[in-house]
């Protein structure tokens, strides 16, 4: 009986880690961070930021996957909403949010043990938050048309997490190196459909996945 019960507990320490693989084989993900570059019509009103990814999702093949992706990027505002009055700008010190939650088919069009690249994209929800300091007491409504806001009424304190939620799109990607755990250098376009104009950024991104 005890020999009975040593194979079983061998053959469960040998196929446990068989199966932990077979799982990961069919399974894909990663995380990283970089940076934030926007475009168009939001680089008149934002600077260069910082961004971080997650990301995680069924490996269908050897090269076709589908993820379910997290982006959040930062980035500070230029000056803008100056005070009529004063001349004051009210933007400094404030920033703008956004994230996403997108759905995105990828493919490896190269793959090989220390080198592969891969391309990806998709659509999700997007929100764009805007994070004003709040400097205090404005003498004067002051409104910009591109993030769609007037701030306060004479002499109100300016308020500030100005949010939207839109749909979007992105697409992109990227090489990896080495094998399994592999460190990862990517780019993508995001698309979030906005009023009055698009918002447009591109993140370069580093991190690992598997």
């Amino acid at each position: 009986m005890q020999r009975i019960y040593l194979c079983i507990v061998m053959c469960l320490v040998f196929t446990a880690p068989l199966q932990a693989q077979d799982f990961l084989n069919h399974v894909t993900g990663g995380v990283g961070a970089g940076f934030t570059f926007p475009l168009g019509t939001i680089g008149d009103h934002a600077k260069n930021g910082f961004n971080f990814v997650a990301s995680g999702g069924p490996r269908f093949n050897r090269r076709l996957s589908l993820t379910l992706d997290f982006s959040l990027h930062y980035m500070d505002l230029k000056h803008f909403l100056e005070s009529p009055v004063t001349n004051v700008a009210l933007s400094l010190g404030s920033e703008v949010r956004i994230w996403s939650l997108t759905v995105n088919p990828g493919y490896e069009f190269i793959k090989r043990e220390q080198f592969s690249s891969y391309a990806t994209g998709g659509y999700g929800l997007y929100n764009r938050q805007l994070l004003l300091a709040a400097p205090g007491l404005i003498p004067a409504a002051v409104c910009d048309q591109f993030w769609n806001i007037c701030v306060g009424t004479p002499n109100a304190p300016v308020t500030g997490d100005f949010g939207i939620y839109k749909g979007g799109y992105n697409f992109g990607g990227g090489v990896t190196f080495t094998p399994h755990i592999k460190f990862f250098v990517e780019t993508r376009y995001h698309h979030m459909f906005t009023p009055k104009a698009a918002t447009t950024i591109v993140p370069l991104t580093f991190g690992i996945r598997w």
